[in-house]
């Protein structure tokens, strides 16, 4: 069994390469596949080598069938030496029920080796990094989806908000709530994380955007003051500003070409109401000036957000 797919599709197979950089998804990934094992064979026999544990030929002694020939997992926690050879091998004259599973965070190494001369005989379970909202908020939804616990689509976006810059931590989020709620509303998240959401990025521009320039820099000065990131709160706020500019370029755009959520198209539709031509596109200019501003170009940098943030209340 050979190809590509996504980390929650992730499934038994004799060689599976677990690759990309984002390493929460490679554990949930790698759970999938032992947890499906493990509910076809209960007597399934694990067995784990941490990263530079590997030693040349020990894979056979994992892999090799026991007295009583139990199915085995055998997950090897990143490449090294002599590994690609013992691979081969293995894929040559493969183990009846052994499924090998191999972490390969990136292309260097022993690691790219692998994933070059194995990408055919292997499956491979993409695990990149889910570095746009929309991909934060599908996450948050499968993972309830898989709980079977619904939640309202305000909280997804108070959730993947508050813990924007850890998946980590908001899929520990997402299971605190589904483990301790029938249904998740946005009081629930905020109730539970209120401290995080109440200062993310999404509530900052929201309150900018509506005209509400006070709230806006009150949420910022909090923030700061409890140590919210102003680099990454401005580049959340300038993809905010390039989306409302794409938008006013092609009113009808659809919501895939964008890099947003049906939702949010509507909400952007209605924070450009007031705004012209000529007004936005200084807008950009001002998000990118405090994006190098927040970089060190500013002796002050929370001045710099909160220009920014009384320019993007102006239109209203």
């Amino acid at each position: 069994m050979s190809g590509t797919v996504h980390w929650f599709d992730a499934r038994p197979a004799p060689l599976v390469l677990v690759v990309g950089p984002e390493n929460y998804l490679a554990s949930k990934a790698i759970w999938l596949i032992r947890e499906a094992l493990r509910g076809e064979f209960a007597e399934l026999e694990v067995s784990e080598i941490p990263e530079g544990g590997y030693s040349v030929g020990s894979l056979f002694d994992y892999a090799s069938p026991s007295l009583f020939a139990e199915p085995r997992l055998v997950i090897i926690q990143g490449a090294g030496e002599g590994l690609l050879e013992d691979l081969k091998q293995l894929v040559d004259n493969p183990v009846d029920s052994c499924t090998v599973i191999v972490r390969l965070p990136n292309m260097v190494g022993h690691s790219g080796k692998i994933r070059k001369e194995l990408a055919k005989q292997a499956l491979s379970v993409s695990c990149e990094e889910l570095k746009k909202d929309a991909e934060r908020i599908d996450f948050v939804k499968r993972e309830f989806s898989a709980r079977g616990v619904p939640i309202e689509q305000p909280a997804i976006r108070a959730l993947v908000g508050a813990f924007a810059s850890d998946l980590g931590e908001l899929g520990a989020a997402c299971s605190q709530l589904s483990s301790t709620h029938a249904k998740v509303s946005l009081q629930d998240v905020e109730l539970a994380f209120g401290g995080r959401v109440e200062t993310n990025a999404f509530k900052i521009a929201d309150a900018a955007l509506s005209g509400n320039a006070a709230e806006a820099i009150r949420l910022f000065r909090h923030g700061f003051a409890t140590g919210i990131d102003s680099v990454a709160l401005v580049a959340a706020l300038s993809m905010r500003i390039r989306q409302l500019a794409r938008l006013f370029n092609d009113r009808n755009a659809a919501p895939a070409t964008l890099g947003m959520q049906p939702w949010q198209i509507d909400k952007a539709r209605k924070e450009l109401s007031g705004w012209q031509e000529e007004d936005l596109a200084g807008l950009v200019r001002l998000a990118a000036q405090t994006d190098a501003e927040v970089k060190g170009a500013s002796r002050d940098p929370e001045y710099s957000v909160e220009k920014l943030l009384l320019a993007m209340a102006r239109a209203n």
